[in-house]
C-alpha cells in the first residue's frame, strides 16, 4: 500500500516518513510504502475552507493509495489533529506527530485489527469472538438482492400514498451505482397486504413521551421468521438483504421501539438485524389519523424514510459507521460513499474471500484424504485449479499494490472453490460416504439376515446327517 505524507517543512516529513516506516515494520498484514510529496503551500494558504482545499488540491487515483497533508492552522476547521476527507486525502496539523498518525491510520483507514479478527474467526470460529462489525456483514457473493417491502396491515384503514420506485431511484439506485465495480444489485420492491409484525404492543397511557405504544427491540428479531415466508427473497439464488417498512394502523399509533433497557431507542424507530435487513416503523401523523374519511391517507415522508434505510444499507454491505467518529473527524461535504471507506471495504472483502477460498479448497483437500475411492470430474477439477491460480493472482495485486484488481481476483477465486465444494459429484459423496452407507443398512439388514444364518447352518446339518445314514 502507498501512502503519501506532504508537509510544509522537508525535514519535518523525512522525519515522519523514517518513523512510520520502524512503526509499520511490526505489521503482520500490510506492506506500507512511504513517500514524500512537496505541498502546495498557495492553496493551502488562500482556502478559506477544508471543503476548497478538497476540490483545489489532487488526490490519489489508484485504489487502496492514501495521503497524508499537513495543514497549518487546521484549528480554524476543527478541533481535531487529524480529518478525513471525502476522497484519499487526511489532514493533520503541525503538533500531530509519528504515534498519533499510526493509530489513526490503523483505526480509521488500514483497520488492522478488524481484517486479523475476520482471519482468525473464519479460521476458527468457535475460539474467536467476534465484533459488530464482522456480525452484521452479509456473507461475500458475485451478487445480492436488495428487497424493499411495504407493510399495510389494515388497506381497508389506511390508504399509503407511496411511490416506491421513486425513492429507491432517487437515494438507493446512485449509492449502488458507486459498488457496481465490486459486486452487481438487484434491486427490488413490493407491497404486502393485511400482514403486521405479529407481535403485540403495549400500550403506554402516561410517559415523558405521551400516550403511545411500545415495542420490544428483542421482539422484532422474532418477528423476522414468520415474515420471511411471506417476503419472496427464496425466489432468487442471491443472498438478499430485506428492508421493511411498516405503517402501523392508527389506532396503534404511534409506535414506538424500546432496547432492553426498558427505553425508548433514540432518533428512529429503526431496528437492523445482522446479515438479514432492516426494519423501520413509520407513524402516520395524528392530523392524517384524524380525518373524517373511512380510510386515513398516509403519505411517507421519503426523505426521512431513505436515509435511515440507506445508513442500514452501508452497516449490512460492510463500510464503516461513519457515527462512530468523533465530531470533528470528517469535513462536512461528502458523496454518497467516501473513496477511503470504499477502499477499506475492498480490502476487507478480498482478504475475506481469499481466506473463504483457501478454507474451502483445504476442506476438499481433506475430503480426498478422507474418501480413498472419490472421483474429481474434469468440471470440479478445472474449477479447483482456476481458484488456486487466481488466488495466486490475487496475492500478487496485493503486493504490488494493486487493490481492486486483487479483490476481482480474490472474488473469482471465492466463486470458484465454491463452484467445485458444492458440485453435486462431491455433495453426494460428502453427505453419504460408503462408511455411512454401512452405517444405515447394516442395522436394517442384519435382523433379516440372522435367521437366514441359521437356517443355512440347519440345512448343513440336516445334509450331513442324510450322507452319514446307513443304506
Amino acid at each position: 500500500m502507498n501512502i503519501d505524507i506532504g508537509t510544509i517543512h522537508e525535514s519535518r516529513g523525512a522525519s515522519l516518513v523514517e518513523d512510520l516506516n520502524k512503526i509499520f515494520e511490526r505489521s503482520k498484514l500490510f506492506n506500507i510504502t512511504l513517500r514524500q510529496i512537496s505541498l502546495k503551500k498557495d492553496i493551502l494558504g488562500s482556502s478559506k475552507s477544508l471543503e476548497e482545499i478538497e476540490r483545489k488540491i489532487s488526490h490519489p487515483k489508484l485504489e487502496g493509495s492514501f495521503q497524508l497533508l499537513e495543514l497549518p492552522g487546521l484549528s480554524r476547521f476543527t478541533p481535531k489533529s487529524i480529518i478525513l476527507g471525502q476522497k484519499r486525502t487526511a489532514y493533520f496539523s503541525t503538533d500531530a506527530d509519528a504515534v498519533k498518525i499510526y493509530n489513526f491510520l490503523r483505526t480509521r483507514i488500514l483497520k488492522e485489527e478488524s481484517l486479523t479478527n475476520t482471519i482468525l474467526h473464519m479460521i476458527d470460529p468457535i475460539n474467536t469472538g467476534i465484533d459488530s462489525y464482522l456480525r452484521r456483514r452479509i456473507p461475500p457473493a458475485d451478487e445480492y438482492d436488495i428487497m424493499f417491502t411495504v407493510l399495510n396491515p389494515e388497506p381497508e384503514s389506511l390508504n399509503i400514498n407511496f411511490d416506491v420506485a421513486v425513492a429507491l431511484d432517487e437515494y438507493i439506485s446512485p449509492f449502488l451505482k458507486e459498488l457496481e465495480d465490486m459486486n452487481m444489485f438487484h434491486i427490488k420492491s413490493q407491497w404486502l397486504y393485511f400482514v403486521n409484525l405479529q407481535v403485540n404492543p403495549k400500550e403506554i397511557n402516561s410517559s415523558t413521551h405521551g400516550h403511545h405504544f411500545a415495542l420490544a427491540e428483542e421482539l422484532l428479531s422474532g418477528s423476522i421468521t414468520p415474515l420471511e415466508k411471506k417476503l419472496a427473497t427464496h425466489v432468487s439464488k442471491h443472498p438478499c438483504l430485506n428492508f421493511i417498512l411498516y405503517i402501523p394502523p392508527c389506532h396503534q399509533s404511534p409506535l414506538h421501539i424500546y432496547n432492553t433497557k426498558g427505553q425508548r431507542v433514540q432518533g428512529y424507530d429503526a431496528y437492523i438485524s445482522p446479515r438479514w435487513g432492516g426494519i423501520q416503523i413509520y407513524n402516520p401523523t395524528r392530523k392524517e389519523c384524524e380525518t373524517s374519511e373511512e380510510r386515513a391517507s398516509v403519505v411517507p415522508d421519503k426523505h426521512y424514510i431513505m436515509p435511515i434505510f440507506l445508513q442500514q444499507i452501508r452497516l449490512l454491505l460492510g463500510l464503516q459507521d461513519l457515527n462512530e467518529l468523533e465530531e470533528g473527524e470528517l469535513t462536512k461535504e461528502a458523496e454518497y460513499i467516501r473513496l477511503w471507506e470504499k477502499d477499506s471495504l475492498i480490502r476487507m472483502r478480498t482478504v475475506e474471500q481469499l481466506t473463504s477460498s483457501k478454507l474451502t479448497l483445504q476442506s476438499i483437500a481433506k475430503l480426498l484424504g478422507k474418501i480413498n475411492n472419490i472421483v474429481i470430474n474434469d468440471h470440479v477439477g478445472e474449477a479447483i485449479f482456476s481458484s488456486l491460480d487466481y488466488i495466486y493472482k490475487s496475492t500478487d495485486s496485493l503486493k504490488e499494490g494493486k487493490l481492486l484488481q486483487a479483490f476481482l481476483y480474490s472474488k473469482k477465486a471465492f466463486i470458484s472453490s465454491e463452484m467445485a465444494f458444492t458440485d453435486p459429484s462431491l455433495l453426494a459423496l460428502l453427505y453419504f460416504p460408503d462408511d455411512q452407507k454401512y452405517a444405515v443398512y447394516i442395522p436394517l439388514f442384519l435382523p433379516i439376515m440372522i435367521p437366514v444364518l441359521i437356517s443355512f447352518r440347519q440345512l448343513a446339518d440336516w445334509s450331513l446327517k442324510k450322507f452319514k445314514r446307513p443304506v
